[in-house]
């Protein structure tokens, strides 16, 4: 068999590939490439063949493997709207470099079907419900919150919600969602405050059939194969662990992820929109947090205001509350006078709590009974003393929770509550400064 064909016989056997083939010699000349792969790249056969591959193709990896003479397994590509897995390796002829290989493998439509899977899998609570038409913004700070989070819900960049516990991070986040072009899509949200350190790593980065005693047969896909495609939000991240926050700097530095146990690179299309309550460069001061990590975070900030900052907007927000449990109560102008004076350290999850609250417990069919003592939970000298913890910034945090873990007989589901932070985020701080000893006696 001559020369020519030699080459027709292989090139027949390329053109049979579903996968797209490429081999170079080693000059860096194209001498096969397929028809699976003019298909995928949008260069015909004939406009390819016999040309450098840098000159068909400028940002082609495999001109690199000429070079480098190393294999490359399982690299992701994405042209345009398909995505591709390529392997590429050196070929040698009696130990002399002659050539490279790409193959190439279109992964688009079995993406797109892991994809509907997925949105299966996420249907029982992984979807978002609150729209920007739905977040009561009369006051002018929230309009301006509202006109910024439209704009970053136009892109794909990481997002950073700044302010304290209540303010209502969560629902920006899915508004940010359902504005973006992954609304279709899965919106994930997970505390980070709220799980142990190994439960949190599983439940985020999923693991393998077998990787530890216990582990579900067939193994778990985590939150983050779960969002492909979407969202995930994580609030608290100011208490990621150290390890995990590693984990997720890779995740959003190659966009890619390894289960516990598992041995497989898997890809994953994930926005990321972080919350936390925390002033996180303390925290990286303190050695708390690592500074690559808030950076990458830190591309699109956005600070809520506090309710106090929004007073405007609470007699819209009782509205909405008493809407959503079909109740149609009407406030009088000194009823909200009175809850705009109130400074609320747990901002708008205390006023819901406190509608809630004084629906249950109102005996009037025509009034809010919002005033009693038992609607406040405590006296005029328990919302004092919130007005005076909440004003009192020269307080460190270490004598505000021993203080009012004492006048709370060692509560920590109240003291919780006063501090405005999640109860697992407490029992973490009175471990980390050995307070144990002024606990109650309930369980995280």
């Amino acid at each position: 068999m001559n020369d020519k064909n030699l080459h027709n016989f292989y090139q027949a056997i390329v053109d049979l590939s579903h996968d797209g083939i490429a081999v170079i010699d080693k000059k860096g000349y194209l001498i096969f490439y397929n028809q699976a792969a003019a298909d995928f790249l949008g260069i015909p056969i004939g406009e390819a063949l016999g040309k450098l591959v840098t000159e068909v193709n400028p940002d082609a990896g495999l001109a690199r493997i000429l070079v480098e003479q190393n294999v490359q397994h399982e690299q992701i590509r994405k042209l345009g709207n398909r995505t591709a897995v390529i392997n590429r390796a050196p070929i040698y002829l009696d130990g002399e470099l002659i050539g490279a290989v790409s193959s190439l493998r279109d992964i688009t439509e079995l993406q797109q079907y892991e994809q509907e899977i997925r949105k299966k899998l996420s249907k029982n609570g992984l979807q978002a419900k609150w729209s920007f038409e739905k977040i009561v913004a009369r006051s002018n700070k929230m309009k301006k919150i509202l006109e910024v989070a439209r704009k970053y819900a136009a892109v794909s960049s990481t997002v950073l919600l700044l302010g304290e516990s209540g303010t209502g991070k969560e629902i920006i986040a899915q508004g940010i969602h359902l504005a973006s072009e992954r609304k279709d899509r899965a919106f994930v949200a997970l505390n980070c405050a709220a799980l142990p350190e190994n439960l949190l790593e599983s439940e985020l980065f999923g693991y393998d059939d077998g990787a530890f005693t216990g582990a579900k047969k067939g193994g778990k896909p985590g939150l983050f194969e779960l969002a492909h495609g979407g969202t995930i939000f994580l609030d608290e991240i100011g208490e990621l662990p150290l390890s995990l926050q590693a984990r997720l700097l890779r995740v959003l530095q190659e966009r890619e992820l390894m289960r516990i146990g598992g041995h497989k690179i898997i890809p994953v299309d994930v926005r990321v929109i972080a919350a936390t309550n925390k002033n996180l460069l303390h925290q990286i001061q303190k050695g708390k947090f690592r500074d690559d990590l808030y950076f990458r975070l830190a591309i699109l900030v956005l600070k809520l205001p506090p309710l106090r900052e929004r007073i405007e907007d609470i007699p819209f927000l009782v509205e909405t509350f008493l809407r959503s449990w079909n109740k149609s109560y009407k406030l009088t102008d000194s009823d909200i006078q009175r809850l705009q004076k109130y400074p609320w350290p747990g901002n708008i999850r205390e006023l819901r709590n406190l509608i809630e609250r004084a629906l249950v417990l109102t005996t009037s069919d025509e009034s809010l009974e919002l005033f009693s003592s038992d609607v406040w939970m405590n006296t005029e000298e328990y919302k004092q003393t919130y007005t005076s913890e909440f004003l009192n910034p020269d307080e460190t945090e270490e004598d505000q929770i021993k203080r009012i873990l004492k006048e709370e007989n060692g509560s920590v589901g109240h003291a919780a509550s006063r501090l405005g932070i999640h109860r697992s985020t407490l029992w973490r701080k009175l471990k980390n400064m050995n307070l144990k000893n002024q606990l109650d006696n309930t369980s995280p």
